[in-house]
This record gives structure tokens, sequence and C-alpha cells, in this order.
């Protein structure tokens, strides 16, 4: 029978979970305290283990403005290719997948899956409450979460900016260097200890950098916070040693952010009763995989295809435990594997292990996520335990 679910947040994760379960045939309310006035972000990756949950949803990809992503190229710090580790359409292949790997805006994710939500489908509409909040909530989250420990340092900091395109093309080292790279693809500009990452989003209108490099005291980012302003002087320096091209890009940037990349333990669980965490709540995701995104869906798209319609109020906590196990050990592993660039995740292994005793460093991150399926683990985890 159809249960009445609320969903905390409107966020990317509290929009997909209520698409979700709306869509298994429940009566979804979801609550969320901003009324979206001033969306904040810049640009983000939809991956495939993404974009193939979308499609699942009815989301319209074409709503993201997207740029498809065909490479991802590694390069010096001068401007060097050094190698390239993905060409789509062949990792494709080998996956067996031709689910697009996508490059959007946040905030045109976040649209696209606002009018989603807002779709009637089976006679069935999710009330999205804005501009309020729910209270008593938090005391059940922290009785999940436990003892909290405050975020964590990773010791790194982001400075995020994005340039329009016209301006990357109307100068002439900015332009040399989209000439080099193109502009259908990842690129990270690789020194000892930072980088430089660069890739399009809307439509390809702008230019989305992301520059993580060691965290100095005296920049005052805020942890995690979209909203501090960074210091055009402090990015220049930061890379000063990096090629002049890339030294431009970084004096054009517009509405310069820095964000500290501090993180917190994942939950030792993701289920207590007839309470779920998704998303950041579960397991927070910093960028080096861009995976963030991705892994919330997967969360939403597990918690559809465990409540199945037919089921009863009853049978929620035995339910839920099944989303639990599909999703824990998956989900901390990324999340594990996130917090650093991929020539450091084997640094990752001894903290993964206190979460999930028998994890290992995934030989490849991109074969380890994309073909991920949480819709058809679900459905078989629920024959399999006739719950």
């Amino acid at each position: 029978m159809p249960i009445k679910v609320v969903v905390v947040g409107a966020g990317l994760a509290g929009l997909g979970a209520a698409i979700s379960l709306s869509r298994a045939g429940h009566q979804v309310q979801v609550i969320e305290q901003s009324g979206f006035l001033n969306e904040v972000g810049a640009a983000i990756h939809v991956a495939p283990n993404a974009t193939r949950i979308l499609k699942a949803w009815g989301c319209d990809l074409e709503s993201l403005h997207p740029v498809h992503c065909n490479k991802l190229q590694v390069w010096d710090a001068s401007g060097n290719l050094m190698w390239t580790p993905i060409v789509t359409k062949e990792r494709q292949m080998a996956l067996n997948t031709m689910d697009e790997w996508l490059l959007t805006h946040r905030v045109d994710l976040h649209n696209a899956l606002r009018a989603t939500a807002t779709n009637e489908v089976n006679g069935r509409k999710i009330n999205i409450r804005l501009s309020s909040r729910v209270l008593s909530v938090s005391r059940t989250v922290q009785a999940i979460v436990g003892e909290n420990k405050g975020r964590q340092s990773t010791g790194q900091n982001c400075f995020r900016f994005l340039v329009p395109m016209e301006r990357i093309q109307a100068n002439p080292l900015t332009a040399a260097l989209m000439e080099k790279t193109g502009i259908d693809g990842v690129h990270a500009f690789v020194a000892h200890d930072r980088r430089i990452v660069v890739y399009p989003c809307r439509g390809g209108q702008l230019l989305n950098v992301a520059g993580i490099h060691p965290a100095r005291k005296e920049t005052n980012a805020r942890d995690s916070s979209w909203l501090d302003g960074g210091s055009l002087s402090q990015l220049i320096e930061t890379y000063q040693d990096f090629g002049e091209e890339l030294q431009e890009m970084c004096r054009l940037a517009e509405d310069l952010k820095l964000w500290s990349l501090a993180s917190r333990s994942p939950a030792p669980t993701f289920v207590r009763g007839k309470l779920a965490l998704i998303g950041d709540a579960a397991h927070p995701m910093l960028p080096h995989q861009g995976q963030g995104a991705a892994q919330a869906f997967e969360d939403a798209a597990a918690l559809g295809g465990v409540m199945t319609e037919d089921m009863a109020i009853g049978q929620i906590p035995q339910r839920l435990e099944l989303y639990n196990k599909i999703r824990y050990k998956h989900a901390v592993t990324v999340m594990m594997m996130s917090k650093t660039h991929d020539e450091r995740r084997a640094e990752m292994l001894e903290e993964l292990r206190t979460y999930v005793a028998d994890a290992e460093v995934p030989k490849d991150m991109f074969a380890f996520t994309w073909p991920s399926d949480p819709i058809g683990d679900a459905h078989k985890l629920v024959q399999e335990a006739q719950i």
C-alpha cells in the first residue's frame, strides 16, 4: 500500500529521493528550509551511473544544458599533455554502458530535478514545501550518526570560479589554451602538491575552474562553504609556477570562491528504524572523484527500489536495512576515495577499513562507479529477502 514519506531537504539528494519514492508508488512530502531564491554552486560532473538513474526517473537531460564529456586528460603545470586516462567512448564500450558522462552547472541540474519532481506520475504529485524547517528529526539523525566529531580538515583548499567562454576566447593566451585542450572534456593540470581542474558547462558558455592546493591558515576559508570570497592575489600567488596560459586564466576569474575541503566521518549506518540517511548526511563527498551527485542519486534510486508499492508499513525497517546493505560499503568506499586524488588513494585504506572491514582500494574508480545498478540490486534483494 502507498506509504506517506517525508523527505527533509530539497537539494539534489532530497529531490532525487522524492522522485524515486513517488515513482515507487508512495505519497511524498518534501520540506526544505530555504526558499531557493539564491542558489549557489558551480559546475558538476554527472557520471554515467548518475545519468542512467536520471533517465529512469524521466528527467530531460537536455534541460541540464550539458556538455558531453568525451575525455579526461592530465597535463603538467606548464601545459604539456602527460596522458589521457579516459576516452569516454572507449571506456563505455569496455564497461558495456553507453550512458552519458555530462558536465553541467549545479543550478541547472537542480532545476532539472525540480522540474521532474513537479511532474504528475500515475496520478501522484510530490508536495514540496519551501521556507520550512523540521526540528525534531535532527535528534533522530544524531542518533544514527552518533557523537558529533565535527568537520575534519584534509589540509586542502579549493579555489572555484567560472569564466564566460567569450572572455576565454577573446584573450590570446587563454584562447590558445582552449585550442590545445578542446572544450569537450575534463583537464587536470598538475604539480607535485597542487592542481587546476578545468571543464566547460552550460552548453559550453562557461568554463569552470577548480584550483586544489595545500591550505594556508591565513586564507580563513570556512569548511565546506560555497559562499566565501577568494582573493585574486592569493589565487595568482598559489599558481605562480604554472604556465602563463594558466596564470592568465586565473586572472580572468569572476566571482572567485574559496572552499576548505573539510570532511567528516561517515555515519556508522545509514538507517535507524523508519529513518534513512542519504547524500551528504550519510557520506559527505569531496570533489576528487566527481561522484558527489551520482552517489546521492544512487542512494535515492536504491530507496525507491526497496520501498516497493506493495509493502506494508511494518516492513519499513527491514526494507531500509536492505537499502543499507546495498549502499553502505559502496558509498563509503567512494567517499574515502574522494578525499584525495588518484595517485594517493591507497593512503585511504586504513581509514576506510575502520568502517568497512573487508574493503579494498578499487583498482579503477571508473570501473568501480560507472556500472553501478542500485535499482537492479534493490529489486534482487527484495525478491531474495521476501520481506
